[in-house]
């Protein structure tokens, strides 16, 4: 829908009436910076006010939208009869995000619906306009058909149990890595439930991916089980998102132990005066055991 087409129809019609933008806007109850903001083609008038535009300026609807596709759609709309074009023309998802900003939410899931089948990726400039059920729904419907291109661009408005259950499905289907784009809009506890069930798997790496948004307790108990299970040098990934203290135990743990040398992974995330002690004692010990050698 071209507004700048409805905008010059809409001052021209004005004009005819010898009108002013002033006594229009009056009769519309509106502003007159709003009637010049319509006929500049800046701005659409609710759709729910075309009806008396066109009273006042004595035409029809069709004479005021033109006969383009998405005039049709909204003349459709206007009328409660949204099954009228749609009953003969397969609505695209190009001409809906043309009209998608002066429609209901109601009569936007309408529109959509009649769109069959809807790929994830071409919602992103719709989702602000649909209500989260029939999002939800779609997204569901996508993801089932393997359809996830997309996903990431509408979870903004997507429920959160809705993001809980396609996280689930996603995890067994996909794997952890392919949660790290949905993760800040996952709730906690389902993040820490497929975060514990990955190191219980021994997932280590994909854990990275998810980390910033997993809570600090579980990452701090999910690093103690790590290390007891694979030593220190395997909390690489998620060492700048567990916590200072935590770290540093494990890490006094690892040089009582002589493996100094796994804390190259994460030294830059242990306390810089902790670490220091740990050189020092580890030099230490390797220098007094030289010397007894010798």
């Amino acid at each position: 829908m071209n507004m700048q087409d409805i905008g010059f129809r809409i001052s021209d019609l004005r004009k005819k009436r010898d009108m002013t933008q002033l006594e229009l806007a009056d009769k519309m109850g509106v502003s007159y910076q709003a009637v010049s903001s319509w006929e500049r083609g800046s701005t659409m008038p609710d759709i729910s006010r075309l009806p008396e535009i066109s009273q006042i300026l004595a035409v029809s609807i069709d004479e005021l939208l033109g006969n383009d596709t998405e005039s049709e759609i909204v003349k459709d709309v206007l009328t409660g009869q949204t099954d009228t074009y749609t009953s003969y023309n397969q609505p695209h998802i190009s001409h809906i995000k043309e009209v998608a900003p002066i429609l209901k939410p109601s009569q936007m899931d309408n529109l959509v619906e009649k769109v069959k089948p809807v790929k994830l990726a071409d919602l992103s400039g719709l989702a602000p306009f649909i209500s989260s059920e029939i999002l939800g729904q779609l997204a569901i419907t996508a993801e089932e058909t393997g359809d996830l291109d997309g996903l990431n661009s509408i979870a903004p408005f997507l429920s959160r149990d809705i993001l809980d259950q396609l996280a689930y499905k996603i995890e067994t289907v996909k794997g952890l890595d392919a949660l790290s784009g949905l993760a800040p809009f996952i709730s906690r506890p389902v993040l820490k439930h497929l975060a514990l069930k990955a190191q219980e798997a021994g997932d280590i790496d994909s854990l990275a991916s998810i980390a910033p948004f997993v809570d600090r307790d579980t990452l701090d108990q999910l690093a103690i089980k790590i290390e007891t299970v694979g030593g220190i040098s395997q909390l690489s990934g998620i060492a700048p998102f567990v916590s200072r203290k935590i770290l540093g135990e494990l890490a006094i743990k690892a040089v009582d132990a002589g493996s100094i040398h796994e804390l190259q992974g994460i030294a830059p995330f242990i306390d810089s005066e902790l670490l220091g002690q740990l050189i020092l004692k580890a030099t230490g010990a390797t220098t007094a055991s030289t010397n007894r050698e010798n």
